[in-house]
């Protein structure tokens, strides 16, 4: 996109390769929605079965709320109010701030809960038996670079804001790290867990064809 002439600094975050043509829009969305959906599914995948373990509900609802509900809540902000060219109308200046709330509220619900599930609801599953070594090691990595990543972005978004053609690129490069790093947690951090509920739980089980109304097969 650099090369098309499409952005350029300082105008080189996620956002402004978004905001330069629709069908970046369309890719925006649904590049980001996709993990999400996946994304809401592992985690609720995740919290059945360390409940189902013994470990303490408390701790995993808060850290679904936050994934959830808090990150959850500002990605579909952010994709609903795309962010777009200043023209410097309400509708512009509306969307620019939708965008913003809704991006503070996705790393900020990603640190937080990265932070929760490291500190609180993983230790309790590893003396409980609940995860898989290798799916702790991962997930204590990642968890706890989420959580430091988002408060560098943070600052680094505040030096980008006072000079943003100085901090352009180390903006980009730090808002594609935490995002990376999401993504890799939900698939490395539950990959045991969901190999073992593949063979005890399979998604795709047409067993249910041959079996009559009382649930006895034919």
């Amino acid at each position: 996109l650099f090369y098309l002439g499409d952005v350029g600094p300082p105008a080189i975050l996620l956002s402004n390769f978004m905001a330069k043509r629709a069908t970046y829009q369309s890719f925006y969305i649904v590049g980001f929605g996709i993990p999400m959906v996946v994304g809401v599914f592992l985690v609720g995948e995740a919290g059945r079965h360390l409940s189902d373990h013994g470990v303490r509900r408390a701790g995993i609802n808060a850290w679904m709320g936050l994934v959830v509900g808090m990150c959850g809540t500002g990605l579909l902000t952010l994709l609903a109010f795309n962010f777009e060219e200043e023209t410097g109308n309400w509708e512009s200046r509306l969307h620019a701030v939708a965008h913003n709330i809704g991006t503070i509220m996705y790393f900020a619900g990603a640190g937080a809960g990265g932070f929760v599930y490291t500190a609180y609801v993983l230790p309790e599953a590893e003396r409980k038996g609940a995860i898989h070594p290798a799916d702790a090691a991962w997930t204590r990595t990642l968890g706890w670079q989420i959580s430091r990543g988002t408060l560098i972005a943070a600052a680094v978004r505040g030096l980008h804001l006072t000079w943003p053609l100085t901090w352009a690129y180390p903006m980009l490069v730090i808002e594609c790290y935490v995002i990376g790093l999401g993504i890799s947690l939900c698939v490395l951090g539950n990959f045991r867990m969901l190999m073992l509920l593949d063979g005890t739980e399979p998604l795709l089980d047409f067993q249910f064809l041959s079996d009559d109304k009382d649930g006895k097969e034919s």
